[in-house]
């Protein structure tokens, strides 16, 4: 028994590296970061939500560039097909605004969950959102409106297939991990845990094969086609990731380094609540 968890664990490991390495030489991240690259973003972003879905008013954008007030203080990343040079995803992250917490995103706009609408909560929360692949990587039928799938990807770029590695054929997805890492490491370096979003409710059973947990808040919104706002803690989901889908989680939490971070930060957390204000008085009191 010992001799087979053995193997079985050779094996899972080099299936996460060989994932790993497969996945960082198909795509790679980037900040969007210079006028190129953001309006690459949004033209993607146009593409997938207006004139492929509908979801937002293309009129409301005739230069054929999708943005919005957020956008200005947001971070973007875009994640690129090497071996074609092409955008293949885009997402950004909203942070806190301190001066005015309960209008910093786009969500409070369109959901009215209390979580969002107290300032102190508010002020501990960000929001990842316009997250989606260009069509060439969502061409499955299975695959959704914005979104591909996160399982049984098969490769289709015409690349020469490596012998005897069906793993590879079934589990590359051609879906936007890297996206998400680069999303956690924004929320991370800006010393926040939880992060809110939203998605098309069929997208839940993708989320939920990769193991990520998650938290609904309250019902759908009729906001860029039928959506659920969820909430997540990424320690959490790098928890359960780790544990369900070690593959992806390699990806995700850049093989550890991101979980490290949001471990950091939870213990952080759990001394602030322990020694918060009515205890740290009680102490004092008993100082002096």
């Amino acid at each position: 028994m010992r001799k087979k968890s053995w193997i079985s664990a050779c094996v899972q490991s080099i299936q996460q590296q060989a994932f790993y390495n497969t996945y960082w030489n198909t795509f790679s991240v980037q900040p969007a970061d210079t006028p190129k690259l953001r309006a690459q973003a949004y033209r993607l972003r146009y593409d997938v939500f207006c004139r492929e879905n509908g979801f937002i008013d293309p009129a409301q954008h005739t230069d054929e560039y999708e943005h919005d007030e957020f956008d200005e203080r947001a971070t973007h990343h875009v994640m690129i097909h090497k071996q074609s040079g092409q955008v293949a995803g885009t997402v950004r992250v909203l942070l806190p605004d301190p001066d005015r917490p309960l209008t910093s995103f786009e969500m409070q706009k369109v959901c009215d969950h209390p979580l969002l609408q107290i300032e102190n909560r508010a002020l501990g929360l960000a929001e990842i959102s316009r997250l989606c692949m260009a069509r060439e990587f969502r061409r499955r039928p299975r695959d959704g409106h914005i979104l591909p799938s996160y399982y049984e990807q098969e490769w289709n770029d015409g690349q020469d297939r490596p012998a005897a590695m069906p793993f590879f054929r079934r589990r590359i997805p051609y879906a936007p991990l890297g996206l998400m890492m680069a999303a956690y490491q924004t929320v991370l370096g800006a010393g926040l845990l939880d992060a809110v979003s939203a998605v098309d409710p069929g997208q839940f059973r993708s989320l939920k094969r990769i193991g990520m947990s998650y938290r609904v808040l309250g019902p759908r919104i009729n906001h860029q086609g039928s959506q659920q706002p969820f909430i997540f803690n990424i320690k959490t989901a790098l928890d359960t990731m780790a544990v369900e889908n070690p593959e992806c989680w390699d990806v995700v939490s850049d093989r550890g380094r991101l979980h490290r971070r949001a471990n950091e930060l939870s213990q952080n957390h759990w001394h602030d609540e322990i020694f918060d204000e009515v205890c740290k008085e009680m102490i004092l009191r008993k100082l002096i």
